[in-house]
């Protein structure tokens, strides 16, 4: 059975070829490149002749898109801050021999400053892990500008041992580079939905929020970054709330 990686990417001249140096492991890369105007073009040929450029406007289009031009009957979809340990390209090998089994959930070990944080995370920042092994038909990606929601079909595997490393920000920065992104993204998609946004500046789901990243996920175990995680997934809908209201003030 042979395996596709999948990755959507732009303008991740300084990330991607990690990346990529650690799929030797697949039978083939395809590479959707959404308004890159870097270099990850050329270093992309360096590994891959489906490289496919374009200008998608929602996630879940791309990623559709992605799927569709992979050929192989399993399809691993990575990100280029993502790099593939060789105990996790053993395992994948493994997994698929099973042949009882339609898709797999990988955990994620982020990192901040290179250093691995492993607790306190919520889904506005970065997953603690995600479905992101899969057969072709399996899984279909919905609309959404961030973080869209997905549907999965068939027999979910067991939990993978091994994790993807997920260097997402390389210091606090980037870090809140990436929370003012997401909740600009988000924004548009409450704009869009023209939803009741009253529950989203309640202090009490600021609060709650709080409390089951910094207790329930035990982001206190990493720290001061690990309060300052806990604090932006807390405030995140409610940021998120007033972006989209920013041009009716």
């Amino acid at each position: 059975m042979t395996i596709s990686a999948l990755i959507i990417a732009r303008n991740e001249e300084n990330k991607i070829e990690e990346c990529l140096s650690s799929l030797n492991f697949v039978d083939e890369i395809v590479i959707i490149l959404d308004r890159s105007t870097d270099k990850t073009f050329k270093i992309c040929k360096k590994f891959s002749n489906k490289i496919f450029s374009g200008k998608w406007t929602c996630e879940g289009k791309r990623r559709n898109f992605g799927i569709e031009k992979c050929s192989s009957e399993w399809i691993f979809e990575i990100d280029a801050d993502e790099i593939i340990t060789k105990s996790l390209a053993r395992e994948v090998k493994k997994k698929i021999k099973l042949n009882k089994f339609d898709y797999f959930y990988i955990p994620l070990m982020n990192h901040i400053y290179s250093k691995p944080i492993k607790y306190g995370w919520m889904a506005c920042l970065a997953p603690d892990g995600k479905f992101c092994f899969f057969k072709k038909k399996k899984k279909l990606w919905h609309k959404g500008l961030v973080h869209p929601s997905y549907s999965l079909i068939g027999e979910k595997g067991p939990m993978f041992e091994n994790y993807i490393n997920h260097f997402m920000s390389k210091d606090i920065s980037e870090l809140l580079v990436r929370f003012n992104r997401n909740s600009s993204l988000h924004a548009i998609e409450l704009k869009k939905k023209n939803k009741n946004l009253k529950s989203f500046f309640s202090f009490r789901k600021v609060f709650s929020r709080f409390i089951k990243s910094f207790f329930m996920r035990k982001g206190y175990k990493e720290g001061k970054l690990g309060l300052l995680i806990c604090i932006l997934n807390a405030i995140y809908p409610m940021v998120s709330a007033i972006k989209s209201k920013e041009d009716q003030a």
